[in-house]
């Protein structure tokens, strides 16, 4: 065969595998155009829709409402949610969900809505690790070099904790402050939480400190850290994830890990389960010359394959450091794997630490150390500080030291890593507020109702209306906790004066929501029934 027909075979045969791996590459679907109205005198939301999918996946739609603007979110009533919602949802326009959320917390004057598409298809992560940019990267250090420091550089401290609530406000991130005195200064930790659709208590932590000591700029440290976690969280909040990511910046780690460690023991939100803490500390210095990695003290007895292979690449700081202790040991494994597959430049070199680090020090010199000895599972990620990088606390902690290729692989891992453990999702999700007017708030009569069991073999339910509510129109309706309707009663002409009224019927354990509507008032009204004695 000529040697021109050759390379046509070729090009052919390229050109049908690349054909193949486009079709393959199934694209998320896409909500546009998210709208709420809200009718509250008869506590309705009707939310309104466009989405798109180009393969036409059936969809699996979401909605979920919060009164803390995000910070957590619940299930709308599904005693009252209809229309395109749930699994199968067609792509298209126009989309209606109504829902009654008369059972939602009172006293918000705002709601926050969250919709989420999802096709159900495999997430191309691939893609979303190659879009991690070291140009930016190289951008967003240069604005954060600088001394950042309590004292000695405050100003800039503050300015570059500004900018991360921004990036994380852009990313649309629940964003806040967790403070702490400390020295007569308040210390701040800088927070960004996108909470999961499925599993929310279970949480994912991606963090730096974005902090120095007092003398150096700290590109390296920790500057190369903050902006990983900056990028992690522009890239990674565009996509539901079935967990919650959360992505801080620890202060005052240079005075001893204090923002970490005051996180550990009160930041962290009651219900909150750890899954893992992803720690970058230093992740910008490479080099492959040899004799410019060093070891600790005792480094060949704790750790042999690694220090072999170390010493076997002429001790060249080429690698990244997978810093994990016992408990930690399946995310350390997590992270090398998502490094080998999808960043396969990047040569990893894991440790595993006895029990709490505490025989290793120089391995508990970071913000993932409180994780640790709280018992959570935490990995330090890091290019290995002084052991390394010989500008660590000097003046000389400058970019233009930093390997920025180097750099972004490291985040690229990290990415991959974390989608991984929050369980990202092939979907979309938007969020759209709706005000609830203060008038709304606090009807002018209230009608205190109260819903009981009676109290001997529980065979009716008890409803006791206060004299001032009308007795002449009332209805009540009850769910389980499946949201299926066990009771539907309109009561009327009950008679002047009857506020008591008994409807025999028998219940098992368990929770039920009662929406009750009395002359113009509708409350809920939640029923948690136990065992019997």
């Amino acid at each position: 065969m000529k040697k021109h027909s050759c390379r046509a075979l070729c090009a052919f045969c390229s050109l049908l595998l690349f054909s193949a791996v486009v079709v393959a590459q199934n694209r998320a679907p896409v909500i546009e155009n998210l709208q709420v109205s809200a009718d509250w005198s008869n506590n309705r939301i009707t939310v309104r829709y466009d989405v798109a999918d180009v393969e036409g996946d059936a969809l699996d739609i979401e909605l979920e409402l919060s009164n803390d603007d995000g910070k957590r979110y619940v299930l709308t009533p599904v005693v009252g949610i209809s229309g395109d919602v749930g699994f199968p949802v067609a792509p298209g326009n126009d989309r209606v969900v109504v829902c009654d959320v008369a059972a939602l917390p009172p006293g918000a004057a705002q709601y926050r809505l969250r919709l989420t598409a999802d096709d159900r298809q495999p997430f191309d992560l691939q893609a979303l690790v190659n879009e991690v940019d070291s140009n930016r990267l190289r951008a967003d250090l240069q604005f954060v070099e600088g001394i950042r420091h309590r004292t000695a550089g405050a100003t800039h401290l503050a300015a570059v904790r500004d900018s991360m609530k921004r990036i994380f406000v852009a990313a649309g991130l629940h964003t806040e402050e967790h403070t702490f005195a400390y020295s007569n200064s308040t210390g701040r930790n800088a927070i960004g939480t996108a909470r999961g659709t499925g599993q929310s208590q279970k949480v994912v932590i991606v963090d730096a400190h974005y902090d120095t000591v007092s003398n150096a700029p700290g590109a390296d440290d920790n500057g190369s850290g903050t902006v990983g976690v900056w990028e992690i969280a522009r890239l990674l909040s565009r996509y539901p994830t079935k967990k919650t990511v959360r992505f801080i910046g620890f202060d005052l780690e240079e005075a001893g890990l204090i923002g970490s460690t005051r996180y550990v023991s009160n930041g962290i939100p009651a219900g909150d389960s750890i899954e893992g803490v992803l720690n970058f500390e230093m992740i910008g210095f490479y080099t492959t010359q040899p004799n410019t990695q060093t070891l600790p003290a005792g480094f060949n007895i704790l750790f042999p394959d690694a220090y072999n292979a170390v010493v076997n690449n002429q001790s060249r700081g080429d690698f990244i450091t997978n810093v994990g202790n016992t408990a930690s040991a399946a995310l350390g494994t997590l992270f090398a794997n998502a490094a080998a597959q999808y960043v396969p430049g990047l040569r990893v070199v894991s440790l595993n630490v006895p029990g709490n680090g505490s025989i290793a020090p120089d391995l508990q010199r970071s913000d993932h150390a409180p994780f640790w000895l709280a018992g959570h599972k935490a990995l330090m990620l890091t290019d290995g500080a002084n052991f390394r990088n010989k500008n660590y606390h000097t003046t000389n902690d400058k970019a233009a030291q930093l390997n920025f290729t180097f750099m972004s692989n490291v985040v690229k891992a990290t990415l991959a890593a974390a989608a991984q453990l929050a369980e990202i999702q092939h979907g979309d999700w938007a969020t759209t507020t709706v005000d609830k007017p203060v008038s709304t708030q606090t009807p002018t009569v209230v009608c205190n109702a109260r819903l009981t069991v009676s109290p001997r073999d529980r065979s009716a339910l008890l409803l006791h209306l206060p004299e001032s509510c009308p007795s002449d129109d009332v209805s009540i309706e009850l769910y389980d906790a499946q949201g299926r309707s066990v009771l539907s009663r309109q009561l009327q002409q009950l008679g002047v004066g009857k506020h008591r009224i008994e409807l025999p019927m028998a219940l098992p354990n368990g929770a039920y929501v009662a929406k009750l509507r009395i002359g113009g008032y509708a409350t809920a009204k939640v029923l948690t029934l136990g065992g019997m004695r």
